[in-house]
């Protein structure tokens, strides 16, 4: 039996050779796209169904998407933050370069 790999699109073997997709011909799945690696076919190499291998990539593409999303949240905090410092920076100095004038 082919080996199959990790979550979402396998883009090596572990013999570290590429994956090709391929259609299946057979009777059990006629038509169906699957990836296997692009050198031997059989066990200790790899072998996926497309369909379940993209569903896998959207899912972690979705988790790191909502990663990225609370992260650019908690910058625009801090970028507001910087901004608000920037701003008592700048009247401060202003306060204190209209003392040194005096």
């Amino acid at each position: 039996m082919a080996m199959e790999m990790g979550p979402g699109i396998p883009r090596r073997c572990p013999c570290g050779a590429l994956t090709i997709v391929l259609t299946s011909k057979t009777k059990e799945n006629p038509g169906r796209r699957f990836y296997r690696c692009g050198v031997i076919f059989g066990e200790n190499h790899v072998f996926k169904w497309a369909d379940e291998a993209i569903l896998e990539e959207i899912e972690a593409l979705a988790a790191r998407q909502s990663t990225i999303e609370n992260d650019l949240i908690e910058l625009k905090g801090h970028l507001l933050d910087m901004k608000k410092d920037t701003t008592e920076i700048v009247e401060v100095v202003a306060v204190l370069s209209t003392k040194i004038q005096k």
